[in-house]
């Protein structure tokens, strides 16, 4: 039988399970897609059972595509960050899970500014607080829902409450902790002062163990259910991204990857933290690294909201024939220019009430300018993050590039040319499982050190950019970033 690991990672908009061989190799993959619930401007949850049942009928396509002919040595597991769960004291959800994508405590956050708490958590984690992380939401229910809370006997973030049904252990990781907003970055534990700070008992969290920590094992009746063998290890994971970084090749000090994902992330690999308000410094799922991130909050999902909007009844190969009306719209696009703040903004602006804005409309615009237009946006976005992270790390080089909208020919040689970076796209797109694959592998021995994990990471396309093109796109993102501070005063106004 082939021995395989199983990647589960628990996106924003859906979950993908793979077998992943011990040689790099994606065997069979399933994807199963689930909504967001947005019943107000600021709301944007997600019902956990979704998670679940994706991944049941996921592996149902698997076992069916596949065969038996596949030795389960361990399941890895990823997830998206800050989304996370009210269980009350039996482990069932209380509520809808909340995800990072949701702005409610937007009220939260103020109070905390003008208290002077915001500026202290900040002095313990080195993370502004915002509305994305965890712990200001948990408040916001407090605040809002008090039944909710006053039931609540644990939070859980996406990816560990998947491990819970597997295995019915409560564990977090470093990265993942990192995302709360109470974990402290010099010593890799809770801050007990930032809990007694806001008002929350600690005790509502999971330990935090190291990513390659083996939690527990799978349940006999969730093994059934999935089709498994009883006692498969379950490897704790990490968040999303980093692991996709590692994934990408993001293994020593100095390396980057850019996630052009639902959100859009550039990283690099730092052996110090890095203390900084406009970029997140999280601790990375390998041991003595720190997770360096310069973050726009809506990348890839700004073109899902296009689809959504304009193209509602469109499946998901509406996108390759979106980059074929990109590829037909010149550098620039006409100008028209799209500023991708459609759920606020992270780096380097850190605003909740930033606004989407597309400048500069004419007659002349059809609809492959606007979708040329939301590709450029993001790579303006992007680029904002690279000139922060390059201040704190100086040069960095070339960008291993992931993510979904990576599959796209055209918008990567449109951030190539908008950042000035050579970009590294790796042979297997799915860097998630090739991540929880190096993770499983240092869990279960079978990778000895990060020596054996390149040898995983293979690049197919090496992109550079053109010279003429990266004057151009300076030019017209030196105009972007005036669009966001002639208009940052009024989109506040705006509800």
């Amino acid at each position: 039988m082939k021995k395989v690991i199983l990647s589960i990672d628990i996106g924003t908009t859906g979950v993908k399970l793979s077998f992943v061989n011990l040689k790099g190799y994606v065997e069979c993959s399933a994807y199963r897609e689930y909504s967001i619930i947005s019943e107000s401007s600021a709301m944007a949850e997600e019902d956990p059972s979704a998670w679940w049942e994706g991944i049941v009928d996921g592996m149902k396509e698997i076992r069916e595509r596949c065969g038996i002919d596949y030795s389960v040595e361990a399941i890895s597991l990823c997830g998206q960050m800050h989304t996370h769960v009210y269980m009350d004291g039996d482990g069932r959800p209380l509520r809808r899970a909340i995800t990072w994508l949701d702005q409610r405590s937007t009220s939260v956050i103020s109070k905390w500014e003008s208290s002077g708490i915001r500026e202290k958590i900040f002095d313990i984690t080195w993370v502004l607080p915002t509305t994305t992380y965890t712990l200001p939401q948990v408040c916001w229910v407090k605040e809002n829902e008090p039944d909710v809370f006053e039931k609540t006997a644990g939070i859980l973030v996406a990816k560990d409450y998947v491990k819970f049904i597997l295995t019915g252990e409560k564990v977090t990781d470093p990265s993942d902790a990192s995302g709360i907003g109470a974990f402290d970055i010099k010593s890799g534990r809770w801050s007990e002062e930032v809990f007694e700070m806001v008002g929350v008992r600690k005790n509502l969290f999971p330990d935090i163990a190291s990513s390659t920590h083996v939690v527990g094992r799978v349940k006999a009746s969730v093994a059934k259910e999935l089709g498994l063998p009883e006692g498969v290890p379950v490897v704790n994971g990490g968040a999303d991204h980093a692991v996709a970084e590692i994934g990408a090749g993001m293994l020593h000090r100095g390396d980057a990857v850019s996630v052009l994902g639902t959100a859009g992330v550039v990283a690099a690999c730092s052996s110090e933290a890095i203390k900084d308000r406009r970029v997140v410094c999280w601790r990375y799922p390998i041991d003595g690294y720190w997770d360096i991130l310069g973050i726009t909050q809506t990348a890839a999902s700004s073109l899902t909201w296009f689809r959504n909007a304009f193209d509602p009844d469109a499946s998901a190969e509406i996108f390759e024939h979106y980059s074929e009306l990109a590829n037909e719209i010149d550098e620039g696009s006409n100008g028209l220019i799209f500023l991708p703040y459609l759920m606020g903004e992270r780096t380097p602006h850190w605003d909740s009430d930033a606004k989407g804005v597309f400048f500069g409309v004419k007659m002349m615009h059809t609809k492959a300018h606007f979708i040329r237009a939301i590709m450029e946006g993001v790579a303006y976005s992007i680029k904002d993050c690279v000139e922060v992270m390059e201040q704190n790390l100086g040069d960095i080089g070339d960008i291993r590039l992931i993510g979904g909208g990576s599959k796209s020919d055209v918008w990567r040689k449109i951030l190539s040319n908008v950042v000035g970076k050579r970009l590294l796209i790796p042979e297997v797109q799915d860097a998630g499982a090739i991540g929880n694959l190096i993770l499983a592998g240092f869990s279960m021995g079978f990778l000895g050190d990060v020596r054996d994990a390149e040898a995983l990471i293979r690049y197919q396309v090496e992109l550079y950019p053109m010279v003429e093109k990266v004057k151009l796109y300076e030019r017209l993102f030196n105009l972007y970033r005036q669009i966001y501070g002639a208009t940052r005063d009024i989109m506040h106004e705006v509800p």
